[in-house]
């Protein structure tokens, strides 16, 4: 029973990880920074639960009873944090429609995250203390029980629910719970008492959740009477109505509204670019549902939309009239698949390309920016054709980070593009084609046809969009501080990192001159590992933490890798977790069972030397081959693997040097360089170095550890 609790107990943590994951993402507006900043503020509350557990002293008779009243206080602050998460414009001035600035929004995922995993910190530390103390062999080890949970809870999770909705999955993790509960009572009746609370959640799930989610998903949008709620991939898509105005929002960012309050710049960039081709037939758009009531006005054979999500398009058409008129349009053909991969393998060749979407403020959307990305575009136009995205803008002031924003894009497009044109205004316009680029006046004899079907355009429009003069102050804005360097791609994210910044600003710039500082000095952090290294008294603990952290900093590339060249990283979390996890599991029990080698110091160095040239080849293969989701489920197991069997090698040596030591504070340490890893790494340095250069920041770290263990080799414990 034991054995089977604590596999439970695993399956609880993986699937709050990926709740707050979830409720989080709408807050840092579809940035991956949410999995890094839930992951951090998860293992700094776990690694304190443990080592603050190393001084808790209970009576055995009340260890059984401390662990039901966790359990009961984990149900209550999750129950808690989901009101409070859910709450947060209510609660505070902010406002996460509009966005919140990253220290608020680290702000409060620390007290919604914090007490929560502390909790289940605590409760591990108890059952690890109280429950398989009985049980011999790898049944013995509570952290090998609990991987099996991780790892079924992570495929349970990607496979089967993904996309049910927060409130269903809130009322499962609160299921599992009872379901532990169940086997740490002892008297019948208690039993019995969960069963019927178990079968109430049942009840909840079946009849209440969708009235939950929707009443309290109003509370972070304000103003609005009902709400429409669908999640796919993991990703939360809202449409809110208010006296009959309609607002859709995908992970808290506002894509529409109908009416539309930006509908001059909408019908600028549907018609401006379009305008371009002497005579367009095919257009593609990727993204930008608002584009097409405009797109269709214009004579054209047939228009291709790109939006994954059927549920999306389904809740629009049945919600929104004009909606509906559009996607029964017969010329409209609607794909619901990966852009880049439909763009790979489609023959079919446009006149024009138009990337709907907003600011490049996520991988997702920084996919359709990349240097990559327009070299795939680009055998897709026909002869003359063209391709156009928008980028935020200003006539009066352009500061260093918009510069730098639409110079990364501007100089990705150079490198592909035989010719590229930047329209400047309150948002920029960016044409690129193979050809060259139509003067201005047969741009405004194409425009007699539809000028009186827009709200903007006419020849005055044209011309004052257009002026040269303009165009030349903007690209000398671009270039004045040495720009000319600057490219976005997939590997090295300059436009998100610029995009986030520039949207950040708003709410503080000096917190954004504070993160410039640290960007243009950020390689102060390689003197991080050095000062560890000569913290000599406390060797097995120092290796500890650098164990987690090169592992933790190893999965946070795998994440974003993940996200650039497969994409869909959060309804495939929960498997990337299982898949790492089912590596650390292997190299456990090989470590256990696999050989018999006494020198334990020997065998951590040769496990060092393992990691070293794992590292290496993972950088030869980021370096030279194209990766895809193989190759990085092939680098989460391998770095699972050595995980596991550094974690079991030094929790056996602190085990024998330290006789009274004890070992929940390897594991504390271990959950500390996690930290450090995912708020360091995953938060800041692989998004702004890159993932070549991030994987040369943790070799030098293991290098360093792997120093120490090559003095300390010669002896044997």
């Amino acid at each position: 029973m034991s054995v089977l609790y604590f596999i439970l107990c695993g399956i609880i943590t993986i699937l709050l990880q990926i709740f707050f994951i979830r409720e989080f993402v709408p807050v840092f507006h579809g940035n991956e920074f949410s999995i890094a900043t839930v992951l951090a503020n998860w293992l700094f509350a776990t690694g304190a639960a443990s080592y603050s557990f190393i001084y808790i002293k209970t009576k055995k008779s009340n260890q059984n009873r401390k662990l039901i009243t966790l359990f009961f206080i984990l149900t209550v602050l999750l129950v808690l944090s989901f009101i409070f998460i859910r709450s947060i414009n209510l609660l505070t001035d902010a406002d996460i429609t509009r966005g919140i600035s990253l220290k608020s929004a680290g702000v409060f995922s620390f007290f919604s995250i914090a007490p929560v995993a502390f909790t289940v910190g605590l409760i591990f530390g108890f059952s690890n203390k109280n429950l398989l103390k009985k049980y011999r062999g790898w049944f013995g080890n509570a952290y090998i029980c609990e991987l099996i949970g991780f790892i079924s809870g992570g495929i349970i999770f990607s496979f089967f629910l993904s996309s049910v909705s927060t409130s269903v999955l809130l009322s499962i993790i609160i299921s599992v719970i009872f379901i532990a509960l169940f086997f740490l009572f002892k008297k019948a009746v208690f039993k019995l008492v969960t069963v019927l609370l178990l079968v109430f959640m049942v009840y909840v799930i079946s009849n209440y959740t969708a009235f939950i989610e929707n009443s309290t998903i109003l509370n972070n949008y304000k103003n609005s009477e009902n709400a429409e709620v669908s999640y796919y991939d993991n990703q939360q898509y809202i449409l809110t109505e208010a006296n009959g105005e309609f607002s859709f929002y995908k992970n808290g960012v506002l894509n529409f509204a109908i009416p539309s309050p930006t509908i001059y710049e909408d019908d600028d960039f549907a018609h401006l670019p379009i305008l371009y081709h002497e005579n367009p037939k095919n257009i593609l758009l990727c993204g930008g549902v608002k584009y097409l009531p405009s797109i269709a006005k214009f004579r054209l054979d047939g228009i291709d939309y790109i939006d994954l999500d059927e549920d999306v398009i389904e809740m629009l058409k049945t919600k929104i009239v004009k909606f509906d008129y559009i996607f029964n349009d017969k010329k409209i053909k609607v794909y619901h698949v990966n852009a880049r991969k439909y763009l790979k393998t489609s023959q079919k060749k446009y006149d024009v390309i138009l990337i709907g979407l907003d600011i490049p403020i996520n991988t997702v959307v920084n996919s359709f920016y990349t240097h990559e990305f327009f070299e795939i575009a680009k055998n897709n136009l026909t002869e003359n054709g063209f391709i156009a995205l928008k980028l935020p803008g200003a006539m009066v002031y352009s500061d260093e980070l918009m510069s730098r924003l639409n110079a990364s894009v501007y100089n990705a497009l150079d490198n592909v593009f035989k010719s590229v044109e930047i329209i400047p205004g309150n948002q920029n316009i960016l044409i690129a084609t193979k050809n060259r680029i139509p003067y201005r006046i047969d741009l405004k004899k194409r425009l007699k046809d539809i000028e009186y079907e827009t709200f903007v355009l006419s020849k005055h429009y044209v011309d004052e969009r257009m002026d040269t003069q303009k165009t030349q102050w903007l690209k000398f804005q671009l270039y004045k501080s040495g720009n000319e360097k600057l490219m976005n791609t997939d590997k090295n994210q300059k436009a998100m990192i610029y995009s986030i910044m520039y949207w950040q600003s708003a709410f503080s710039p000096f917190l954004m001159n504070f993160f410039q500082i640290l960007i243009d000095y950020s390689y102060m952090f390689m003197l991080i590992p050095v000062l560890l290294f000569f913290s000599v008294r406390h060797t097995y603990k120092i290796t500890a933490f650098a164990a987690g952290a090169s592992s933790m900093w190893l999965q946070m590339i795998c994440f974003w890798a993940f996200q650039i060249y497969a994409g869909h990283i959060y309804k495939w979390f929960g498997l990337l977790i299982a898949v790492f996890m089912l590596g650390s599991l292997s190299g456990m029990l090989y470590a256990k069972y696999g050989h018999k080698i006494n020198t334990l110091n020997k065998t951590f160095f040769r496990s060092e030397i393992l990691y070293l040239l794992w590292i290496i080849l993972c950088f030869i293969f980021v370096q030279f081959q194209k990766l895809n989701w193989a190759y990085i489920l092939i680098f989460l197991a391998g770095t699972g693997f050595l995980t596991g069997l550094q974690f079991l090698h030094i929790s056996k040596a602190y085990a024998i040097i330290k006789e009274k030591g004890n070992q929940m504070k390897i594991y504390s340490a271990d959950s500390f360089g996690g930290c450090f890893a995912s708020g360091l790494g995953g938060a800041f340095l692989i998004p702004v170095w890159g993932i070549e250069k991030s994987l040369l920041f943790i070799l030098f770290f293991k290098f360093l550890i792997f120093a120490w263990w090559g003095h300390k080799n010669r002896y044997g414990l």
